[in-house]
This record gives C-alpha cells, structure tokens and sequence, in this order.
C-alpha cells in the first residue's frame, strides 16, 4: 500500500525545457523545477552552481513512494509560513503542533518547545509507516475472513439445499409409499366387498320382487274371503294359485364382517419422527487435543473424576492407578495392586470394581478394599452406576468366558441398590431364550440398558439394547463400512450428552456413533489420529472423551496410551 501521490503529468512539457529541442524527457529537478532530457542534465545542467545538491528524480520512477520522499526533502527547505508568507518554516512548534517561521519564535512561540522539521517528518513517516503495515495486516485479515465466511456460506447453502432436497424427496416417497399401501388396502377391501355387495343386492331384489308378489296374492285372496257372495267363492276356487316361491336355506357369507382395520405403528407413542420418517444428526467429528504416555500395557478402563484426575486400570498387569493428567504427562499418584475389569463411581464418591471373580469389590474414600457384594459362583466382569443410583453388574459363571455357550454358561445383568439389595434380573426374554453371553460393559440412558456383549472367544460381539422391563429394543453387530477387519469387535460403551451412542471396536480401530435407534450416523476410523486398538471410553463433565488404547501384544515392552480427544 503506497501513500496517495500528486503526479506532475498534466504540467509535463512536450519538450525539454534547457534545450527546447528533445522530446525524450527522463529527469527533474525537483530543485530547479525543470524537466530535462539526458543530454541536458550531464552537459547543462551539471554546470549549475551547487546543482551536486539538487535532487533529481528519474521520470519512470516519479509516482513511487520514494520520489515523494525526495520531493519533500526539498519542500521542507522551501516550506513558507502560513502567518509570515514572505519567511520559510525553520522549525516545529511541539506546543501548536506546527511548522513556524523565525518571525513566530520572536513573537508567539517564545516558550514553546520545538524540533526540528526534519525530525518531526522523520517521525511522522515512521508513524504513517506503521500505522500502513498495520493497516496491511488488518486489511488481510479481514480479506481473508471475507473469503472464508463467502466460502462458507457458500458450502452452507448448498449443504442446506441438499438436504432439502433430500427432505422434500423422502416426503414424496413417503408420500407415494403411503398413497400406494392405501390404495392397495382399499382394493383389497373392495374386493372383499363388492362381489357380496352385488350379490347381496341380486337376492335383495329378488326377495323384494317375491314380496311384492305375496302381497298382492294375499290382498286379493282377502278380497275374496271378505265377498258377501258364495258363488264368487265357487268361482275363485277353480283359478286358486296355490304355488309357493321356493325357500332358499343358502346364507350369503360375508367376509366383510369378518374384517378389522388395526392401523400401523405411525400412531404409537413411542414411535418418533426418526423411526418413521428420519431425522437430522449431526455428523460428529474428532480433534485430538491430547496424547497420554502410559506405564501399563494398556489402559482397559478410565474413570474420570475432578480436576483432570482418574482411575486406570490394567487388568493384566493387577494394576489400579490414580493418575492426574498434566500437559502431556500422567502423573501417578497412587499404584494399587489389584485387577479390574471395570469401575464405577457410587454417590459417596466409593469406587466400585468388577474383578472377574466372585467378589464385587469397593474401594473407599479411606483407601480401603473391601467386599460389597458377592455373587458366587458367578464371577462379576462389568459394573455400572446409574443417574438415579442403581447398580448394574454383568455376571457370567467363569472368566475369562467358557465359549460356545451351553446350557450350563450364564450371561446376567443384575440390578442392585445402595444397600447392596437384589431389585432386578435380566437373563432371557419372552421366549425364554438367554438376552447375553458375556456382558463385558454397561451403561444407561433415558430408562434403556446399554450392554457390549461378547459372543466368543474371538470377542466378536454386538451392542443389546433393553428396557428396563427386560424387552430387546434392538441389537447391533457392527456396519457395512469397510473396516480393517471382517468382524466386529466392540469393547466399550459411551453416550454424549446429546444422547449419541459411541462404541469402541478394538480391531477396526474405529469409534461406532449410533443414535437412539441402533441406526448408524458415522463410523470414524480413528488410526488417523494416531489411535489404534481403541479400548476404553470415558467422556468427562467438559463433554471430552477419553480413549484408551491397548499395546501392540507382539512387542512386550510397549505401553498403551491415553488420547484427550473434543467432539464437535
């Protein structure tokens, strides 16, 4: 960005104006205030007296900025007052903040403080300088802000429009799916109705036809019957039509009775918008915001507390740590030598452990061990704290698990108050039939029970949805993604705030988001961000999720890590 420059090109003369001949004008003295051709300056000009302190300005450069800087060297010296226009300025008036002239110090500026000019131009152009690349800057900025917010609206609407679109398409399906079910279901109704509508309508005209008949035969027979002359009864005798219209045993059947309309989940309550129609979700993505370096082979559960503080456990190596998270440390503040599966928080602050043995274990805010509750000969291997403080625990009856299941394997959720007290079951359904084989985690949301439940000894597994009355909502087996391996291996269990379902899938190394339906909204493969082998989640108050990773099993010496990652 350049200053703002007069330029002298409506007073350029067509000719040199020392030699008034050549038209091939290259410099001016700015001193002189003449426009010379080359000949000129070297053989004229240079014979000037002090003309080595001229400043000469070459005519291709004379709209830069340095050119205005040469100008005003030379109108500074020449620089006349604006109170005395017969005296040149010979310094700065800080006080008035003005050039003057020796008559205003005699007069006006006796007191005054002053620099000199070119100081004071020195210092302005500074300025002017600055307050330029300032300027420069800012305009960038806001440059390239505009661009990104164009760009941004731009991809907006048409994101917008697109999904629009496909909104307005699916109602028009909808819309002719609903049409097409209607109009099959009335002609199968007409169908059913109209060939004994015409029948019914055929022998309903004949029994009205027959009816009229009678009547008339019976009117005329009284007739008959009420005369006062015998003779009449003689004669009517003879032409007696005693013929009866044959009875019919034959009923119409009528399906049509027989028929009921029951209509269709659109009109039960816990049917929604998303189940019926669809919905809108937003499409998570991941940031890493932190990488962890742990000292265990891996990280098999996390329990967040307060002031980036948790629990960690490393079932394998009989490792209970509390750590405080720091930068991109981990500072171990306690080691306890036990294995866990799986922890939960109690309401006073008491630490439930699932062990995979009999015994569900507590450790207390006193640093304690003990037994909360045992389920012998069950082994307990998963164990969940609920908002309204029940107590879910998974149970099989050996671990690590005995696969395939018999009929002797025992895969239970069992709900437990504070008190330690058996409230609820849940082992089959309806049919009798077993709802789990191993329930490895648990959660629970909006009155539903999440379980990550491994079906053989490769771990493949799927997620199992039930209510709290033990009915199967739905189960999920993974997706039709394309993943690093064939089968799915889900280890853990989350849930957002927003009520998205996240599953870890060990193997595939990817976090499975579903929604409330069992319906996939993405699969993020999340070796990109440097995680793999994902095990545990964990998202904190702060809506971060923490993810564990298991260690790479062929090299004994590695370590899990521990990755802070932002949902947005």
């Amino acid at each position: 960005m350049a200053f703002s420059q007069p330029t002298d090109e409506a007073q350029t003369p067509a000719l040199c104006q020392f030699c008034e001949e050549s038209s091939d004008l290259r410099w001016k003295c700015i001193n002189c205030d003449v426009f010379m051709c080359q000949l000129c300056i070297t053989k004229i000009h240079s014979k000037i007296k002090s003309s080595d302190q001229h400043e000469l300005i070459n005519l291709k450069d004379f709209g830069s900025e340095n050119a205005a800087r040469t100008i005003h060297k030379v109108n500074i010296k020449n620089m006349t007052c604006t109170i005395h226009s017969d005296q040149i300025c010979c310094a700065f008036c800080t006080d008035c903040d003005k050039p003057v002239c020796i008559n205003c110090l005699i007069e006006s500026h006796q007191k005054h403080k002053y620099r000199t000019l070119n100081e004071v131009y020195d210092t302005a152009i500074s300025e002017m300088k600055e307050l330029q690349n300032k300027l420069e800057t800012c305009l960038q900025f806001f440059g390239d802000q505009k661009e990104r917010l164009e760009k941004l609206l731009l991809d907006g609407d048409k994101k917008y429009q697109e999904i629009k679109d496909k909104i307005l398409l699916n109602e028009k399906k909808m819309i002719e799916t609903v049409s097409k079910y209607a109009k099959e279901l009335l002609q199968e109704l007409e169908s059913k109705w109209k060939p004994t509508e015409n029948k019914i309508k055929t022998e309903l005209s004949a029994a009205q036809k027959t009816e009229e008949d009678l009547i008339a035969r019976e009117e005329n027979l009284k007739k008959t019957l009420q005369s006062h002359q015998a003779s009449e009864i003689f004669s009517s005798r003879k032409k007696l039509d005693k013929t009866l219209p044959k009875k019919s045993e034959e009923r119409i059947n009528c399906d049509i009775l027989k028929t009921k309309f029951i209509s269709g989940n659109i009109f039960e309550k816990q049917n929604t918008r998303s189940t019926i129609f669809g919905d809108l979700y937003a499409v998570p993505d991941l940031e890493l915001v932190s990488t962890y370096q742990s000292d265990l082979r891996n990280v098999l559960d996390i329990l967040n507390c307060d002031n980036k503080t948790a629990f960690i456990a490393c079932y394998t190596e009989k490792k209970l740590q509390k750590v405080k998270f720091e930068e991109n440390n981990i500072k171990v503040e306690e080691n306890l030598s036990i294995s866990v599966l799986t922890m939960a928080k109690l309401n006073n602050n008491d630490i439930l452990l699932s062990t995979g043995e009999s015994e569900l274990q507590v450790y207390s805010i006193d640093k304690q061990f003990k037994t909360f509750k045992s389920f012998s000969p069950l082994k307990s291997v998963s164990v969940h704290v609920s908002k309204n403080n029940k107590i879910f625990v998974g149970l099989t009856a050996s671990y690590p698990v005995t696969y395939p299941a018999t009929e002797d394997s025992v895969g239970r959720v069992v709900v437990l108050n504070q008190d330690a007290d058996l409230q609820y079951t849940y082992e089959y359904d309806k049919d009798n039939q077993r709802l789990l084989t191993s329930p490895r985690r648990i959660i629970t949301l909006n009155d539903n029970i999440y379980i990550i439940d491994s079906v053989n000894e490769n771990r493949e597994g799927r997620a199992v949805v039930l209510d709290y009355g033990g009915k199967l909502l739905w189960t999920y087996n993974g997706c039709d993604i394309k993943l690093d391996s064939a089968k799915f291996y889900p280890i853990d269990i989350s849930a957002t705030s927003s009520g998205m379902i996240l599953v870890s899938d060990q193997y595939n190394h990817t976090i499975h988001v579903l929604n409330s339906a069992g319906e996939v909204i993405v699969c993020k493969n999340v070796k990109a961000l440097g995680i793999e082998l994902p095990l545990s989640l964990s998202i904190d108050k702060d809506g971060i999720l923490w993810i564990s990773c298991n260690s790479w099993t062929a090299d004994k010496e590695s370590k899990g890590k521990i990755f802070a990652v932002k949902l947005f």
